[in-house]
């Protein structure tokens, strides 16, 4: 037997080794696309938590700690940090803040201190020297206000509240700045340095808030200061993490909570441990599923090419040893000597081609990690060896082995049975049962629920291949009627080449040999291209949605007035203030869906703001010009001057010229007759417009109502003098007047309800805008039963604003699929300052026709998101590089195995043919006739099996690629996926096929008909 296979290897060497060529081909693909789910997976999720600083970062905080507690549970709160990150390295910093301490200068002003351990990398040195002990940093804000200098002695009073520490001096050290992005956002005053109402006030009085008087943080700790809140961030190093210990500390911080609460017991109130880690983890993980199951899907449609093309290469080389077989049965070799000989062929050829592919496989990998978007995602990696690698390599080339065997033991159709490969498939009903099969996936594929999740399952993975096989299946049912009608055509031709090519085309069983092939591998690497070209423009559209505009900036702190111009002035582009968040809508009170969010932005530049598909009209636009105001001149102070019964608060509000409207508020001011100078309250440039003014009445007079009358001077303001004095639950008869520079207000107030909220007057240079003009999201609508002209009651904050929705869209930019409301800022704010909120709403920036971000970054106002960089995160991160990176591969291994396969099947066929064409030149038909008519034969089976293949690719990426692309969390994406066909890279792709097959069969029709001359016209003769 042995003699028999080598005999047979070097006489049909060439036989054997494209059999080798399709086993190493598949088994390669199969290895590189077993290392893309393990090796890159695992990698791509370790740097995909590398990568992300957000991750990095463990948070406790604990509130309400007596004196004596303070220093053990800060070190006891470092102790369960540390060891929840473990076995990562840790990197630790607290800051803390002591309760409220009186000031003096008036019972009404407080101050606290505070303890930040790493206060050089949070603020800025202006002027003097960094906190040591028994002195203090402050705020330049409130050095200004308390007029304080290097070398000030500052005395704090005794702590508010029960059995509260001693007063405590302190020497001023030096006056910081707050850095962007230092945490000062969690700051009581949030780095601010003052506030005239400070959201942690206990007493129900007014008071004014100063600080902090930054301390050391060890003296503050054990100097027997009560602390109201205490902060300690953990950062683990996860500059080189692995999967183990990942996996590890998602289980350690999952039980931090429960065991700092247990270590802290008693000592304080509240205690809480906040990471984004965990849920990083789970994000990457969920992504982590998704490339995998798209992978696999991929990989099992290049499995199922290469079975085809191992199938056409089997029944060439049973076809080509049929004498060889029958000569070998006359002489007594029975069937079960056949099958121990074809398995021996089959071993060896598998041996051999896993020797190959397994380095090959390696390298593949290493290249694909070399270029974009392995390359770009940090994936780049030697070439080397895994284990699931080797299992893939192996298990591939023994079942493509057994494939072999069956096909050499299979009896071959005998020589006066005329019915081929083709017509067996399409008699046995085989293509329809595919069909049938391909019509269930895909229908258990749409009929998947919206949240399906990330894993993948069977559906996912086997309707791809299912469809382009059952398409290409059907195809071979669909050609010969087309090419018999093209036989008709050609006997009308005059000459013998094109009824001669038509008549073989079209009777010729073998013609069809490679039919299955051609026409899968066709739809395979077209629906590769079109599927990654569907898969990248839904994650833009996703990016578009998901950000809502070009960049958007959301703000650590506050916006301040002119910020608007700074930010316009680094990216050039239109800048918009934006307010987001949630929102209660009356109606859908007590619901249990996810609460409904409110996007309000400046819609007359929507065109040049909005994105994600989102188109508003032009009802949600305030109408007219806009809102005007006193103008303000620069570093103008204010004054109030009035009688009244009882003492006022003021609060101004201005707009600057990116129609930000920011409030100032002042002191607690007595109606004396007197002016009070308001210096907080001065613009800090020109530009600005007063748009509303406020007076907040302290207190309840003896009288069950009293009048209050009050002016404002702002010297050397102009504007308009149509003013609105908007109405409130204790005032009556309420005026505004405007003179020049003054604003006088007029109200008779009532003191019936204790409560001073609902004596609050404002006057605004706008009326009441009633019922704001709202979008809603389709989702919201649903939930209400609302629609166009429907009222609906929000509240925004705790303001009630009502509004009016004129017009229902699919989903609201920034917010997609969420219950959402669209609305113009300028009305929302409009509607709240009539309402007596005059807080600002705006908690970011959005801006158009831009995409220097990093111009914007540079301002560190707060994190900033670019609808090109989330759609990079979206089609290039690393959990997601993968998916593209098989896609290319298929197509590759589509292209190949396609234009082996038609070499294959060409020479095949025209060895076989040789005495055919031998006598066609006995016959006195000159070669160029024969060239043309045998080119004329194959063109005329490939070129409509490459259009039928481009049609099934296109039927696939219109019936299941959509279905298949998930967001990242393994919901169904929003907006929806719509298929997308690159018609010039189809195109290219189809042209460059069509182009190699041509040439394919041009060299091999010439070469073989010089070779059926001599030898083979002897024979024919």
């Amino acid at each position: 037997m042995l003699t028999l296979l080598l005999r047979r290897a070097r006489a049909q060497w060439s036989l054997l080794l494209s059999l080798l060529a399709v086993l190493t081909i598949g088994a390669t693909f199969l290895g590189t696309c077993a290392l893309l789910v393990t090796r890159t997976s695992d990698r791509a999720f370790e740097v995909a938590i590398r990568d992300d600083p957000a991750a990095a970062e463990v948070v406790a905080y604990t509130a309400t700690i007596a004196a004596g507690d303070a220093a053990s549970v800060a070190a006891d709160t470092r102790r369960v940090l540390v060891s929840a990150v473990a076995p990562f390295e840790v990197s630790t910093a607290a800051r803390a803040s002591s309760v409220m301490r009186a000031l003096p200068g008036g019972s009404d002003r407080e101050a606290y201190l505070s303890g930040i351990e790493d206060l050089a990398s949070r603020a800025t040195l202006v002027t003097g020297s960094w906190p040591r002990k028994g002195q203090a940093a402050v705020l330049e804000s409130t050095a200004r206000l308390l007029g304080l200098s290097p070398g000030s002695r500052v005395t704090l009073g005794q702590e508010l509240g029960i059995d509260g520490a001693p007063p405590v001096t302190v020497t001023v050290s030096g006056i910081v700045r707050p850095l962007p992005q230092g945490g000062w956002d969690r700051d009581p005053l949030q780095g601010k340095g003052f506030s005239a109402d400070p959201p942690n006030a206990t007493s129900a009085r007014q008071v004014q808030a100063y600080g902090p008087f930054i301390v050391d943080l060890t003296a503050l700790l054990t100097g027997g200061s009560a602390i109201e809140r205490l902060e300690i961030t953990a950062h683990p190093d996860l500059s080189a993490p692995n999967s183990r210990d990942l996996n590890a500390i998602a289980s350690t911080l999952g039980e931090a909570d429960r065991r700092l609460s247990g270590a802290l017991a008693d000592r304080v109130q509240i205690e809480r441990v906040s990471s984004p880690l965990p849920q990083t983890l789970a994000n990457a993980r969920a992504q982590q599923r998704l490339t995998t199951a798209a992978v696999l899907a991929l990989t099992l449609i290049g499995v199922m090419l290469t079975t085809i093309a191992l199938t056409l290469a089997g029944r060439l080389a049973v076809s080509a040893r049929t004498e060889e077989s029958s000569l070998l049965s006359a002489m007594g070799t029975g069937r079960g000597q056949f099958a121990v000989v074809a398995a021996a062929e089959a071993v060896a050829l598998a041996v051999v081609a896993a020797v190959l592919s397994v380095p090959a496989s390696s390298a593949l990998h290493a290249l694909l990690t070399r270029v974009p978007p392995l390359s770009g995602a940090g994936l780049s990696t030697e070439p080397g060896v895994a284990l699931p690698q080797l299992l893939a390599v192996g298990a591939g080339v023994l079942l493509l082995a057994g494939l072999l065997v069956v096909l050499a033991v299979r009896p071959a159709a005998g020589a006066g049975d005329r019915r081929g490969r083709r017509e067996l498939l399409a008699r046995s009903g085989a293509d329809l049962l595919l069909a049938a099969l391909a019509a269930v996936g895909w229908w258990q594929l749409r009929s998947q629920p919206p949240d399906a999740g990330t894993r993948a399952d069977a559906v996912r993975v086997l309707a791809p291949a299912l469809l382009l096989t059952a398409g290409a299946a059907l195809a071979l049912r669909l050609l010969p009627p087309l090419l018999r009608l093209a036989e008709r055509l050609a006997d009308r031709a005059r000459g013998l080449v094109l009824p001669l090519a038509a008549v073989q085309a079209a009777r010729r069983r073998q013609a069809f040999a490679a039919g299955l092939l051609i026409a899968l591998g066709c739809g395979a690497a077209t629906f590769g291209l079109a599927y990654d070209a569907t898969w990248r423009a839904s994650q833009h559209d996703q990016a578009d949605l998901a950000v809502g505009t070009d960049i958007a900036l959301e703000l650590d702190a506050p916006p301040v007035a002119g910020q608007g111009a700074v930010i316009a002035a680094a990216t050039g582009g239109t800048v918009s203030p934006v307010a987001h968040g949630p929102v209660v809508v009356g109606q859908s009170v007590g619901g249990t869906g996810p609460t409904p969010r409110i996007v309000a932005v400046d819609l007359r530049h929507a065109r040049e703001l909005l994105r994600g598909r989102a188109t508003v009209g032009p009802d949600l636009a305030p109408a007219g010009s806009a809102v005007d105001g006193l103008a303000l001149p620069a570093r103008a102070v204010p004054t109030l001057a009035g009688r009244g019964p009882v003492p006022v608060v003021p609060r101004l509000v201005s707009q600057d010229s990116a129609g930000l409207r920011t409030a100032c508020t002042g002191p607690e001011i007595p109606l004396d007759g007197r002016a009070h100078p308001l210096p907080v309250c001065a613009a800090p440039a020109g530009g600005l417009r007063l748009v509303a003014v406020s007076l907040q009445p302290v207190g309840v007079a003896n009288d069950a109502a009293a009048a209050l009358d009050a002016t404002l001077t702002v010297p050397g303001a102009t504007g308009p003098s149509s003013w609105t004095a908007h109405p409130a639950g204790q005032l009556g008869g309420q005026t505004v007047t405007v003179t020049g520079d003054r604003v006088r207000l007029h109200a008779v107030v009532q003191f019936v309800d204790p409560y001073d909220g609902s004596r609050l007057l404002v006057a605004s240079s706008f009326p009441d805008p009633k019922a704001v003009p709202v979008a809603i999201s389709r989702r919201l609508a649903d939930d209400l039963g609302a629609g166009r002209g429907a009222t609906l009651s929000l509240s925004y904050g705790n303001t009630p604003v009502q509004a009016r929705v004129t017009e229902v869209i699919p989903t609201v930019p920034s917010a997609p699929g969420a219950p959402a409301v669209l609305a113009d800022l300028d009305l929302l704010s409009q509607a709240l300052i009539s309402h007596g909120d005059l807080d600002t709403p705006v908690n970011a920036w959005w801006v158009g026709g831009s995409q220097k971000t990093g111009a914007l970054e540079a301002l560190g106002l707060g994190p900033v998101t670019s609808r090109a960089g989330e759609a990079a995160r979206l089609t290039g991160s690393p959990v997601r590089a993968a998916q593209p990176a098989a896609m290319r591969l298929l197509v590759a291994a589509a292209v190949v195995l396609l234009l082996g396969g038609v070499l294959l099947h060409v020479a095949s066929d025209l060895r076989d043919r040789a005495l055919e064409v031998a006598r066609l030149r006995g016959l006195g038909v000159s070669r160029r006739e024969i060239r043309a008519a045998l080119f004329g034969e194959h063109a005329g089976v490939i070129l409509p099996l490459l259009v039928a293949g481009a049609a099934v690719g296109a039927l696939a990426t219109w019936g299941v690629a959509p279905l298949m692309i998930r967001s990242d969390t393994g919901a169904q994406p929003v907006p929806a996926v719509g298929a997308h066909w690159p018609w010039a890279g189809e195109a290219v792709l189809l042209g460059v096929l069509i182009l190699a097959a041509g040439i394919i069969v041009t060299v091999t029709v010439s070469v073989q008909a010089r070779r059926a001359d001599a030898a083979h016209l002897r024979v024919a003769s």
